[in-house]
């Protein structure tokens, strides 16, 4: 294990030992199989709960682990390298559904949904994205009307992970327009009875994952949080998602490449194992490099969120620089093993399917490059700018100087 900036205590390591254990024995067995049948069982999830890996960040009082954010990602790190498609819903459900709950919600809401939410019994889902919107929370459609104490729904959410088998979602919706006439936007609770899942939408990774379309039709929420202030909650929420979604992708490109290092010792052509050609070599190096960068930038990020520090930038930095690193990691592995890495023989090609979702969800790459843009133009010093000081032309001190100095001849053929 890496050296972090800040030791992990005991309590991380047993809580990390178990997310392996259950990774070994209730997950590895059963990935592709998964993947196949685009589906994960319900009792994986009643059981991650049971070892608290539902609830990892949450407080105690309220049923949680209390655990820090470089635990947690260390977690989802663990379970990316064996089933992406879990480690996703895991970390949305605690990052943004137990997340958002915990830094927005009134305590009647914290007692009333948190135990439940960390304990396994059920799953939480997160909905932002629609068919018009995405990065642009300002296009957001859905809508919310006041009712009395509670609120009605209406509209529709696209690509909401686990939204079909969650028991619990948490809405952003407009309720109204601000001064400035823009959308205002609030953030809800909404049971499962409240909505219609439309459909399972069928991805080309993270195909266990159940991605999905909802509706609603006059469904009844709550409010999460202060009315208006549901953009700005996603945002908060998002920067620790995007830690997550990095931790997920260092876990898939890590197994991508212990699988390639194994290989490329391991097969021999033209009498050599092919880790001897420099071309194999040079495949490797490159994504070990990556691979530590990327680790170091994520646990870099989820430190500064442990000590409570805004990690906009830090967050979309590991997202961007892990999601991309993990593409092109599990790309040169699936060449490094040649036609046994094309096959489904190998989960080679399923890493390489579910790298390519983290380049997307939770933001593309194309927004974490704005959102950075932003910070670093923002962090620029200002440049001191002077005309230069005139400076002596360089002098030859064997040259006579001053104005009555005769003018030397100059070489034969010199202008």
């Amino acid at each position: 294990m890496m050296t972090l900036e800040h030791p992990l205590d005991d309590e991380s390591r047993v809580f990390l030992a178990t997310v392996e254990e259950f990774n070994r024995t209730e997950v590895a067995p059963f990935a592709d199989q998964w993947d196949h049948d685009e589906q994960l069982p319900r009792e994986v999830f009643t059981k991650a709960g049971k070892l608290g890996i539902m609830g990892m960040v949450a407080p105690k009082e309220y049923g949680g682990q209390g655990l820090s954010y470089v635990t947690s990602a260390l977690a989802v790190k663990e379970l990316g390298k064996t089933c992406a498609s879990l480690a996703m819903d895991i970390a949305a459900h605690n990052a943004l559904s137990v997340g958002q709950i915990i830094l927005f919600g009134t305590d009647e809401q914290k007692q009333k949904y948190i135990p439940r939410l960390v304990s396994g019994e059920w799953i939480g889902a997160w909905g932002l994205t629609e068919p018009n919107a995405g990065s642009d929370t300002g296009g957001i459609e859905t809508k919310g009307e006041q009712h009395g104490d509670h609120w009605h729904i209406n509209g529709m959410k696209h690509f909401i992970t686990s939204g079909r088998v969650a028991d619990l979602i948490i809405v952003i919706a407009t309720t109204g327009r601000t001064d400035a006439g823009k959308n205002e936007i609030s953030a809800f609770i909404m049971m499962k009875d409240q909505l219609e899942a439309v459909r399972k939408i069928h991805t080309y990774g993270m195909r266990a994952s159940e991605t999905s379309e909802l509706r609603f039709t006059n469904s009844k929420a709550e409010i999460l949080g202060e009315r208006g202030r549901g953009r700005e909650q996603a945002l908060t929420v998002l920067d620790r998602g995007r830690i997550s979604i990095a931790a997920l992708a260092v876990g898939i490109a890590e197994a991508a490449f212990d699988r390639a290092n194994s290989y490329a010792n391991e097969r021999k052509q033209f009498g050599h194992a092919i880790g001897n050609f420099q071309a194999i070599q040079w495949m490797l190096v490159d994504s070990a490099m990556e691979l530590e960068a990327s680790e170091v930038m994520t646990l870099h990020a989820a430190h500064l969120q442990d000590q409570g520090k805004n990690t906009t930038k830090e967050s979309a930095m590991a997202k961007l620089f892990a999601s991309e690193s993990a593409v092109k990691i599990c790309d040169r592995s699936m060449q490094i093993h040649g036609g046994y890495g094309y096959s489904r023989d190998l989960p080679i090609e399923r890493y390489l399917r579910d790298a390519k979702l983290c380049t997307i969800g939770e933001g593309t790459s194309e927004v974490q490059r704005l959102v950075i843009a932003r910070h670093v133009l923002k962090e620029a010093k200002p440049l001191k700018l002077a005309h230069r000081e005139n400076r002596e032309a360089n002098v030859d001190p064997m040259r006579p100087t001053g104005g009555n100095a005769q003018k030397q001849p100059l070489p034969n053929g010199a202008r």
